[in-house]
């Protein structure tokens, strides 16, 4: 059973009314467009989490109704070291006794009895480490069910992420929905902040926890987030007009009222979040109205900041879970001049200030993109893109811009940053989804206690 497009019909689970694809969730490839299908496949749409799964020559599908789900869960394996290490010590024993029992006796059965049992024990704790008693999971419970989807890849333990957040939204919504007549929306979501907030707190893993866009807006940034840009194929459209769409791109995204963004600083040798990562999430409003969530690791840990700025006004989430307006707003000026770089405002002066080194007609979502290449980055850019003035005549830098064609607006960018020679690197990808959307980011309600922002 499938609920993509290009399937045979006779696999199809039919669509509810009003339902909608939403992601999909491949164990080895990781978050799947519509057009994309896999055999080991968890599919969300507004409506039901379908499970298509393979063992052999069974093929199991099953289909949970998301208003039924009560928690999401991500169960990320992660390979004991300990074991590696006392396998690897363990060998080293046995083929130090075996080789002094054969030096000193010279006789073969002696150095095997000796050395065997270390041996095949160091062989037991080696494979405990290459191969883990259990996957990593994506937990969907229900009731007394459990939905596993297992995560058999980097890419699927990292997009896991992704789709449970929005499983969790999609939850939210449906329990909106069922809201008893005549209740407010403000006073529904006043009541049920507090289980959501539990639900966000233990259930999903900190790296989704940063997800903060409006209703309206999360299905087109997740639409975004899961892009797969693949080339045009011959007999589509061709750009011919490449320099004119640029400044049309300029202009229409410039023009913008609003929209919502993600970006990510990752570090390219780490395979999970680490040290040197962080993801900003971002509701703006022209002209000066930001609303942020910040997640960043270091060795310690995850740290996480959410903040509000209207102005020259700023309120800030203390750890209690309640906003509070700092009285020295100062102490907050990292925060608030990290605001405009999260813009899209740094990837219009790229468009401005350089010319592309390469262009190209992609696809993704059924939908034209303009890629365009800038390599290397000008002095002037590499300013714009790090928010540095000055940068180090050691960094060098390389972008790829995706325009979409039907609105000229900037969907993606990524950018490459090397120091040194190339011996460090920094990867900066950022997306953006509902321009000129109805967001509304207002002072929030302050609370009246101690200040114990830090």
């Amino acid at each position: 059973m499938s609920r993509f497009a290009h399937e045979n019909p006779g696999k199809q689970t039919p669509w509810l009314a009003g339902e909608q694809f939403e992601l999909a969730l491949d164990s080895q490839a990781g978050a799947l467009n519509s057009s994309t299908a896999g055999e080991d496949t968890l599919t969300i749409t507004t409506r039901l989490a379908i499970r298509v799964g393979r063992q052999g020559d069974v093929c199991t599908t099953a289909v949970v109704p998301l208003d039924r789900l009560t928690a999401v869960e991500i169960s990320d394996v992660e390979r004991d070291s300990s074991r590696l290490r006392n396998g690897l010590i363990f060998l080293a024993i046995g083929i130090a006794a075996g080789w002094v029992t054969w030096s000193v006796l010279a006789v073969t059965i002696f150095s095997l009895l000796l050395a065997g049992p270390f041996t095949l024990l160091s062989i037991f704790l080696i494979a405990g480490y290459v191969f883990p008693d259990a996957d990593a999971a994506l937990l969907l419970h229900a009731g007394g069910y459990t939905l596993r989807q297992p995560l058999r890849s980097a890419a699927s333990r990292r997009d896991a992420y992704l789709v449970a957040h929005r499983i969790y939204e999609l939850m939210a919504d449906a329990s909106r929905a069922a809201s008893p007549p005549g209740v407010s929306e403000d006073s529904q979501e006043h009541a049920a902040a507090p289980n959501m907030a539990s639900l966000e707190e233990q259930s999903l893993a900190p790296g989704a926890k940063a997800i903060l866009w409006a209703r309206g807006a999360d299905a087109s940034i997740a639409s975004v987030l899961t892009s797969r840009f693949e080339p045009a194929v011959s007999g589509q459209m061709v750009i011919t007009d490449t320099a004119e769409r640029i400044a049309k791109c300029v202009v229409e995204t410039e023009s913008a009222t609003s929209y919502v963004s993600r970006q990510m600083i990752r570090n390219p040798e780490n395979q999970e979040p680490g040290q040197r990562d962080y993801i900003w999430d971002l509701e703006f409003v022209a002209p000066d109205r930001f609303h942020v969530s910040q997640t960043g690791w270091s060795s310690t840990g995850e740290v996480h900041e959410r903040w509000i700025s209207i102005g020259k006004e700023f309120y800030r989430l203390s750890s209690s879970g309640t906003w509070q307006k700092p009285e020295d707003p100062s102490r907050f000026d990292i925060e608030r001049q990290l605001n405009p770089q999260l813009t899209v405002t740094k990837y219009l002066n790229v468009l401005r200030q350089s010319r592309p080194t390469a262009s190209d007609l992609m696809v993704s979502h059924g939908k034209d993109y303009l890629q365009l290449r800038y390599e290397p980055l000008s002095r002037e850019s590499l300013v714009s893109i790090l928010g540095n003035p000055s940068p180090p005549q050691d960094i060098f830098g390389a972008a790829t811009i995706w325009i979409e064609c039907e609105t000229n607006l900037l969907t993606k960018a990524e950018v490459n940053i090397s120091e040194g020679g190339g011996e460090n690197q920094l990867i900066f990808e950022q997306f953006f989804a509902s321009y000129d959307s109805e967001l509304a980011i207002e002072a929030p309600a302050i609370s009246h206690g101690r200040q114990t922002l830090n």
